[in-house]
């Protein structure tokens, strides 16, 4: 028993239409396929990563490191 035994005429019409549809833009699909990987894989993972400069690195790690002395500081004024 096949799958398409359960379905009514309008139904395998339009089964008939999509298997078209795909057999004659399949190959145009492939190549868009192709073309896409070949340029992921040229550019690479980081083709979608974020630039960040050393300056803001730098930026971020000094206010990490106000923060903790900062916490730390508060932390060790409340305990006593």
């Amino acid at each position: 028993m096949s799958s398409v035994d359960g379905l009514s005429p309008q139904e395998r019409l339009i089964l008939a239409e999509i298997e078209l549809e795909l057999q004659h833009s399949g190959a145009r699909l492939a190549s868009r396929l192709d073309e896409f990987n070949a340029k992921a894989a040229q550019e690479g993972p980081q083709r979608f990563a974020a630039h960040v400069s050393r300056w803001e690195v730098a930026a971020v790690l000094a206010m990490v490191v106000l923060m903790s002395a900062i916490l730390t500081l508060v932390i060790l004024t409340c305990g006593r």
